[in-house]
C-alpha cells in the first residue's frame, strides 16, 4: 500500500486555521464522498460496480469513521481505505506514483486528513501574516454563507463573491536538498466556494437570523470589514462538513519560461557577464542541457558604417574581440546563421571553427535574433556531447530568442542614455543644473527645422548670477618641477659620461674627449638654472649624438657593455630618458589634484541637493573652480539670499577641509610639497553665456571682465607695504572688494573658530596692485593643524546641516 503522511505538511501548517478562530463550525465528514459512489451510475460504467459495492461494504463495517471529525484521528489505520474512496477522483497510479501531490483535508480549517508522501515536501512561505490569514478566510466564508442562504431571496448581486485563492498559484518542490527544483500548480477540486458541492455540505446547526434588503445595503457599506459583518449577521448558526480534496500538477517548463521572459524583461537585465551567466544557468534547466553553453554576438551598426562589425556581447562562444563580417567567407556556419539557424550535432575540423573545437565543443547552434523584423546579431549555444540539439531543445532556444533580442535592444538603448551622459559629463561644460536651458534651445533649434527654417541655435545667457572661486594652488610648482628635470637630466648626463670617459680611457680617440667637454658643459648650464629649450636640446644632443655610439661601445669590451647596460637599465622604456624625480613630481602633483578633486566633488554633491547651481573645476598644478548661483540658473526653484550666504560658507568650510587634507597626505608625498589657498568674493551680480566653440561659459561685459582678470592674476598678489606673498600653505587668502563681503565673511570666521576650524588670529589687509586692477584687500586666515574632534572628508560638510 502506498505510504501515508503520518506527520502534518509544513506547507500546509502555514494555512490551518483552529476551530477556535473560525465564527462558524467546520468539520471533516466522509459521507459525502461515500454518497458519490452511491450515485455512480454502474449500468453506465459497469466496471465500477466492484468498487462500489466493495466501497460501500467497507464503509458499513468502518462506523469508527461515520459522523464528523475534528482532525484525522479516527482515520489512523484506515489510510487503504481512504485511498480506495479516491479513485472516484484520482486514480491509484496517481497516488502511486513517487511525487505525486494528492491529498484531503478539512472544508475551510485545511487540516489535513491525509496526504501523498511528496506533498509536505513543497516549500512556500506565507505572503501575509497568519492574522491577516485568519481574517481573509472567516471574511471570504461568511459571504459564500450569506449567498447561499440568502441569496434566492435577497439582491446579493453587489456583495463580493469569493473564488478560492486560498493558495499561491506556483510552489517550489524540491525532493532532494541538492536536487533540481520543480514547480507545481495547486488546485482544489470541488471547492466550498461552489455553489453545489459533491464533497461538502453546508449545514444549518440553528435557525439563521432573518435579513432584510437593508440588512444587505448596510453589509455593503464595508464588506470587507470583519467586525462590520459580524455586527448585522451571526455566522454561528451553519456549519461546512465534508473533505476538502487538494491536488498539484507539475508546471515547471510553464514556470521556467515565465521565469526567463520575466527576468530578461527587466529594465536592468544582461548588464554584466554574471547576468549572462545566470541566464545561461536558466537555460540549462530549462531545455535540461546541464552543460550548455551559450554567447552572443552582435551586429549594432549597418553595414555602410566603418564600424561595422560582429561584436561579442558580454561573451562570444568563438570570438574574442570584434570582427570584420568581410572576413569569413560565404560558406562560414555563421554567415548562414544570419539568414537561418545553423544546427550542427557532430562539430568537426572542417567545420572551420578552431576556437570551439579547441574548447571541446561538440554540438554547436547558431541562431539569429530578430527586433521588429531587424536582424540585431546572433545567439550561440554550444554543449561539449554530441547530438544534443533534438526538436525539445532547438524549440525551446528559439521561443528565447525573440525576447532575448528584445532584451539587447533594451541594454542597447540604455546604455546609449549612458553614453551620452558621460559624453556631456566629461566632454562638455553642461552641467545638470543648466541642461534645462540647453534643453530648451534644442527644442527652439528643432522647431526652426520643422518649419524648413534655416535653423540658428539662439544664445545660451544667464544674467544676474553671483560667482564664486577658489584655488588651491601648488606653492613652487613651476621651481619644484624644473629641479625634477634637471636632477633627472644631471643624473642621465653623469650615466652618459662614465659610458664616454671609460671609452676615452681604454679605447682613446678625441671624440670621447669632444664628447665629454659637451657633456660637462650641458651639466654646468642647468646647474645654474633651467632655461627654454635647454631640456629638448639636451635630450636631442643625448639621442642622436651621444646614445647613437652606445651599441658600438658596447662590443668593444665587457666592461663597456656593463656601462652601456647600466645606462640602458636606468632609461624608461616607455619615454626613453631617465623619469624618476620628475615622477615622483608628476606623481605627487596627481596624488595632490585626485585627493582636492574628489573631496570638492563629495561635498558639491550634498551642496547641490540644498540649492543646485552651476559647478566647473580645472585641474593643472592644483585645483580651482568656478561656482556660478542665482535665479535665472533654475528651472524651478528659487535662489534666496539664506542660499547665498549658505554656499559661501560653504565654500569656506570646504577649503578648510582641503587643508586639513593637505596636511596629513603631504609626509605620503615622494616629492613634498606644499599647497596654498584662495577664495575671490564678487557680490555684484554678472551676466554669463555658453560660448558654443569653446564649450565654456563667458562672462559679459567690459565690467564683467575685470572679475576674470583678477582671477587669472590675483593668486601671484601681495600684501602692501610688506611685499609678502597673500598665499601662504596652511593658510586661506579671502579677497574681495566691498565692505559688506569682508564683514559677511568676518561673521563666518568668528563662527568657524568657535567650531575651532581656524585660529584665532587673522589679518586684512590692501594688496599691491596688479596689472589692470587696483584697491583690493584680503582677509588672511589660518587654519588648525587638525580638524575638529568628529570632522570627516567623506561626509558633507556642517553648512549642510549634516554633522
Amino acid at each position: 500500500m502506498l505510504e501515508n503522511s503520518t506527520t502534518e505538511s509544513s506547507y500546509f501548517d502555514n494555512f490551518f486555521i483552529p476551530q477556535d478562530k473560525l465564527h462558524f463550525q467546520c468539520n471533516f465528514d466522509l459521507s459525502y464522498l461515500i454518497r458519490a459512489w452511491e450515485k455512480v451510475d454502474i449500468e453506465k460504467y459497469p466496471m465500477l460496480k466492484p468498487f462500489q459495492k466493495e466501497i460501500l461494504k467497507e464503509w458499513k463495517k468502518r462506523k469508527s469513521l461515520h459522523g464528523t471529525h475534528k482532525d484525522k484521528t479516527a482515520f489512523v489505520g484506515h489510510e487503504d481505505f481512504l485511498q480506495m474512496v479516491l479513485s472516484l477522483k484520482f486514480s491509484l497510479d496517481d497516488m502511486h506514483e513517487e511525487h505525486s501531490m494528492i491529498g484531503v483535508f478539512s472544508p475551510v480549517m485545511l487540516g489535513t486528513i491525509w496526504t501523498t508522501p511528496a506533498f509536505p515536501k513543497l516549500q512556500y512561505e506565507m505572503q501575509f501574516p497568519y492574522d491577516e490569514v485568519v481574517e481573509k478566510r472567516n471574511l471570504a466564508v461568511i459571504h459564500i454563507i450569506l449567498h447561499r442562504l440568502y441569496g434566492s431571496k435577497l439582491d446579493l448581486s453587489k456583495l463580493p463573491r469569493p473564488g478560492g485563492e486560498l493558495f499561491p498559484k506556483t510552489i517550489r518542490y524540491q525532493p532532494e536538498p541538492n536536487g533540481p527544483v520543480r514547480y507545481f500548480a495547486l488546485k482544489v477540486d470541488n471547492e466550498l466556494y461552489m455553489t453545489k458541492s459533491w464533497s461538502i455540505g453546508l449545514q444549518t446547526i440553528s435557525e439563521p437570523p432573518e435579513l432584510t434588503q437593508d440588512d444587505i445595503d448596510k453589509l455593503l457599506v464595508n464588506p470587507f470589514d470583519l467586525d462590520h459583518i459580524l455586527s448585522i449577521f451571526d455566522p454561528s448558526c451553519v456549519a461546512f462538513n465534508g473533505a476538502l480534496l487538494l491536488f498539484a500538477k507539475e508546471v515547471t517548463h510553464r514556470h521556467q519560461i515565465f521565469t526567463i521572459h520575466q527576468k530578461l524583461s527587466r529594465r536592468d537585465a544582461l548588464r554584466n557577464l554574471q547576468d549572462l551567466e545566470d541566464f545561461q544557468q536558466q537555460l540549462r534547466s530549462y531545455v535540461k542541457v546541464p552543460d550548455l553553453q551559450i554567447g552572443l554576438l552582435l551586429s549594432p551598426f549597418t553595414k555602410e558604417s566603418r564600424r561595422a562589425r560582429w561584436t561579442p556581447f558580454l561573451k562570444s562562444l568563438r570570438f574574442t574581440e570584434g570582427v570584420d563580417p568581410s572576413s569569413l567567407s560565404v560558406d562560414d556556419l555563421y554567415t548562414k546563421a544570419w539568414s537561418k539557424p545553423q544546427i550542427v550535432n557532430e562539430l568537426m575540423p572542417e567545420h572551420k571553427l578552431p576556437s570551439l573545437n579547441e574548447q571541446g565543443f561538440r554540438s554547436l547552434y547558431v541562431c539569429p535574433l530578430f527586433v521588429d523584423g531587424e536582424l540585431i546579431g546572433l545567439l550561440e549555444a554550444a554543449s561539449t556531447n554530441l547530438h544534443i540539439f533534438d526538436f525539445g531543445v532547438i524549440i525551446g532556444l528559439k521561443s528565447i530568442a525573440e525576447v532575448l533580442g528584445k532584451t539587447i535592444k533594451q541594454v542597447h538603448e540604455s546604455e546609449h542614455e549612458r553614453l551620452m551622459a558621460v559624453i556631456k559629463q566629461t566632454c562638455t561644460a553642461i552641467h545638470p543644473t543648466v541642461e534645462w536651458r540647453f534643453q530648451e534651445m534644442a527644442r527652439n533649434y528643432l522647431a526652426q527645422l520643422a518649419r524648413d527654417e534655416i535653423p540658428q541655435p539662439e544664445q545660451v545667457v544667464f544674467k544676474n548670477v553671483i560667482p564664486l572661486f577658489g584655488v588651491s594652488d601648488i606653492r613652487g610648482s613651476s621651481s619644484k618641477r624644473n629641479e625634477a628635470i634637471v636632477a633627472d637630466l644631471q643624473t642621465q648626463l653623469n650615466l652618459c659620461l662614465d659610458v664616454i670617459f671609460a671609452a676615452s680611457q681604454h679605447h682613446p680617440r678625441p671624440v670621447f674627449n669632444e664628447l665629454l667637454y659637451r657633456i660637462r658643459q650641458n651639466q654646468e648650464k642647468i646647474q645654474q638654472g633651467l632655461k627654454s629649450g635647454d631640456e629638448s636640446r639636451i635630450y636631442r644632443f643625448l639621442d642622436y649624438v651621444v646614445e647613437s655610439t652606445f651599441g658600438k661601445l658596447a662590443s668593444l669590451s665587457p666592461e663597456m657593455k656593463s656601462l652601456v647596460n647600466k645606462y640602458n637599465d636606468s632609461i624608461d622604456p616607455e619615454l626613453g630618458i631617465i623619469y624618476k624625480d620628475r615622477k615622483s613630481y608628476d606623481e605627487s602633483v596627481t596624488l595632490i589634484n585626485e585627493t582636492i578633486s574628489t573631496y570638492i566633488d563629495r561635498q558639491q554633491e550634498a551642496a547641490q541637493k540644498v540649492m543646485p547651481h552651476y559647478f566647473e573645476k580645472y585641474k593643472t598644478d592644483g585645483v580651482d573652480y568656478n561656482i556660478y548661483i542665482g535665479n535665472s540658473l533654475l528651472e524651478e526653484e528659487l535662489c534666496c539670499p539664506i542660499d547665498l550666504r549658505d554656499i559661501y560658507l560653504w565654500q569656506l568650510m570646504t577649503m578648510c577641509g582641503i587643508v586639513w587634507l593637505m596636511n596629513e597626505l603631504k609626509p605620503n608625498l615622494e616629492t613634498p610639497l606644499d599647497t596654498a589657498h584662495l577664495i575671490l568674493v564678487q557680490s555684484t551680480p554678472l551676466t554669463i553665456s555658453f560660448q558654443m566653440e569653446e564649450k565654456h561659459f563667458n562672462v559679459d561685459g567690459a565690467y564683467n571682465a575685470r572679475y576674470e582678470i583678477v582671477k587669472k592674476r590675483i593668486d601671484k598678489a601681495k600684501v602692501q607695504k610688506t611685499g609678502e606673498r597673500l598665499t601662504q600653505p596652511g593658510q586661506i587668502a579671502i579677497v574681495y572688494t566691498q565692505e559688506q563681503e569682508a564683514f559677511m565673511y568676518k561673521e563666518f570666521i568668528n563662527y568657524l573658530q568657535s567650531l575651532g576650524f581656524i585660529e584665532d588670529d587673522y589679518i586684512d589687509v590692501l594688496l599691491e596692485d596688479l596689472q589692470g586692477v587696483h584697491g583690493l584687500r584680503a582677509i588672511r586666515i589660518k587654519v588648525k593643524a587638525t580638524p575638529p574632534t568628529g570632522w570627516d572628508p567623506k561626509k558633507p560638510n556642517t553648512s549642510l546641516g549634516i554633522i
